[in-house]
């Protein structure tokens, strides 16, 4: 039997004081994708690794990656594409002959630049049905050339793209993930409950046209949905294996406000017990509040909400559909809840005014229990990268890599700002005063978010400190 190794990739370099992906500070969740495709690729034996979730030496990658047949890396984004990168050099390296196949939302835009960095093939949007395809051409020597939904290198090095697959018409028709592949006891979500975290769907993909958003491209701006009843089949199954805290995967949960509500019941019908977080659009809370109070008894603890910007302006430029006082309207009904609140917002936007960032700021502060600011930077495949491209407004080259240090070069200025809101935010009493007295989710999630940035502060090497927030290289023994 054939073996596979599922690879989320070892972090090779990291960044100091704080990691390059703030949002991880609040815990870990396995990604689904490995989940599912152990579902479907059944007549292989399969081996895992999450880089994200523990530390490997570059030892134990090399050895797990020798004893395999072919290797399944995730290249999600840009803030992790620098140590895929790093990975895929050193299976070349130290693994010849192993096959490295890419996957993930990144791999899907930049599958040619994967390939030209030594990946043998990508797999674009959804990976079920393709992979399948792959690795039995790949171990049974059938060809590549009709396996729609493939990139790939020829043996003259030649890349070769295949005409799209079509995305999954119900995906009720896909097998129940295996979440066996993953190691419980490295993930932690910071729910109140007690039990085991995971993460699972209830559908994929996003109708809108959100102009700096790559999630929505890589699913064609289509969103499907799974019904209630798998979704709750799917959740006796988590039941039954002792996960009680969940990360809803989806990019927009909610939108149905019908459809979860058959689900919210289920879950209270049958008593099960569980805590989740969950991305959601300020108009899907606004348009059903009810909902969201049967969303709570049901066990939603953590909303991660859109806001993007409490400018009007900058909303309209960038096509989100919804205006700031939707946003704050949002806002108002989850505090009445009790739901802990995640803000995602930008600054730094295209042409963007210093007092929209001053505005954004003061809205980040006020209307978020935890604060997820980007400064923008625009993604290949938007519109927003075409818009940057034209004004010539890009930090370096095609964006491949998260630029951690510079941004884009008319909002450079923004940096000092952004670093000095968050020592502010960090400090803060009223943090601490939710980390002592606050509801029991806040105090979850505080003192892991507190926890975890000690970590983060204290493994400082010497080439961290010579080069604070910066990607260092770091050499596992």
């Amino acid at each position: 039997m054939p073996k596979i190794l599922m690879l989320q990739p070892v972090r090779i370099h990291k960044r100091w004081p704080v990691p390059e992906d703030f949002t991880g500070l609040l815990g870990a969740s396995p990604t689904l994708a490995f989940a599912q495709l152990r579902a479907k690729l059944k007549n292989y034996e399969a081996d895992y690794m999450d880089g994200l979730a523990r530390e490997y030496s570059l030892a134990e990658l090399t050895r797990r990656a020798k004893a395999v047949d072919a290797v399944l890396i995730n290249a999600h984004s840009s803030v992790g594409a620098l140590n895929a990168e790093a990975n895929v050099r050193h299976i070349l390296d130290n693994c010849p002959g192993v096959p490295i196949i890419m996957g993930g939302h990144h791999a899907t835009v930049y599958d040619f630049q994967w390939l030209g960095r030594g990946a043998h093939f990508v797999v674009r949007n959804e990976g079920e049905e393709t992979i399948v395809e792959l690795l039995e051409a790949i171990f049974k020597g059938g060809s590549y050339d009709e396996i729609k939904g493939i990139s790939w290198q020829g043996p003259g090095n030649e890349f070769h793209r295949n005409p799209p697959r079509s995305l999954i018409k119900n995906l009720d028709d896909l097998p129940i993930p295996d979440w066996g592949i993953y190691d419980k006891k490295l993930y932690h979500l910071p729910l109140p409950i007690k039990g085991y975290s995971t993460t699972a769907e209830t559908s994929r993909g996003c109708p809108y046209h959100c102009s700096f958003c790559a999630a929505s491209e890589m699913w064609m701006h289509k969103q499907r949905f799974k019904s209630p009843e798998r979704v709750l089949e799917e959740l006796r199954i988590l039941g039954k294996l002792g996960f009680t805290k969940i990360w809803f995967a989806d990019d927009n949960f909610g939108q149905d406000p019908e459809r979860y509500a058959q689900i919210y019941e289920g879950i209270l019908r049958e008593n099960m017990k569980f805590n989740f977080v969950v991305f959601i659009r300020s108009d899907n809370i606004v348009k059903s509040p009810e909902v969201m109070r049967l969303a709570h008894r049901a066990g939603m603890r953590v909303a991660l909400v859109g806001i993007e910007s409490a400018v009007d302006r900058l909303l309209t430029d960038c096509s989100k559909v919804s205006e700031a006082e939707t946003s704050r309207k949002a806002v108002e009904i989850l505090r009445e809840i009790g739901i802990f609140i995640g803000g995602f917002l930008m600054v730094g936007y295209l042409d963007e005014k210093q007092d929209e960032t001053d505005t954004t700021f003061r809205a980040a502060n006020e209307m978020t229990d935890y604060p997820i600011i980007s400064i923008f930077e625009p993604r290949f495949g938007t519109k927003d990268f075409v818009r940057a491209k034209a004004k010539l407004d890009t930090p370096g080259g095609d964006m491949f890599y998260h630029n951690t240090e510079h941004f884009i070069p008319s909002m450079v200025h923004v940096l000092p700002q952004y670093r000095d809101f968050y020592r502010r935010y960090l400090t803060h009493p009223k943090q601490i005063n939710k980390l002592l007295f606050g509801t029991p989710t806040q105090k979850k999630c505080y003192r892991t978010l507190y926890m975890n940035l000690a970590k983060s502060v204290l493994r400082v090497t010497p080439a961290m400190l010579a080069n604070p927030w910066e990607m260092t290289r770091d050499i596992y023994k």
